[in-house]
């Protein structure tokens, strides 16, 4: 019994010291036009230099890597309504990848926005 309860405290500790390590997206869906607000948790991301959000081919707004475990980010218009995948692409090359992360929803009445160009002005970073 003792060493049960032993192993138990050790292992609740060392959940609680180790921080997030999973990858994912809060929340994790959103409407087509972008412009929320969501985290990124998980572990590793400072030490890296800046790093580039992509949902899908678009990159994300206002990135900040906030610690070791959340970055904030402002989603990018959606492609399609869809659930996408979620990169991390830093400064040094280290990438992370969040596979169908975050779902664009349609919001009924508005429908997907087409993106437009105009001439001369510079292309919005899509992912490579």
């Amino acid at each position: 019994m003792r060493a049960g309860l032993r192993f138990l405290v050790l292992a609740c500790v060392a959940a609680a010291c180790g921080g997030p390590t999973e990858l994912r997206v809060e929340p994790a869906e959103g409407d087509g036009d972008g412009g929320q607000v969501v985290r990124v948790v998980g572990s590793d991301f400072l030490g890296h230099g800046p790093a580039v959000v992509y949902f899908g081919m678009r990159s994300a707004r206002a990135v900040v890597v906030e610690d070791e475990h959340h970055i904030s980010v402002k989603t990018p218009e959606a492609e399609e309504f869809a659930a996408v995948d979620v990169r991390i692409d830093f400064a040094d090359g280290t990438s992370h990848t969040l596979p169908q992360a975050f779902t664009y929803k349609q919001v009924a009445g508005k429908p997907l926005r087409p993106v437009l160009f105009k001439p001369g002005a510079l292309p919005v970073p899509t992912a490579q």
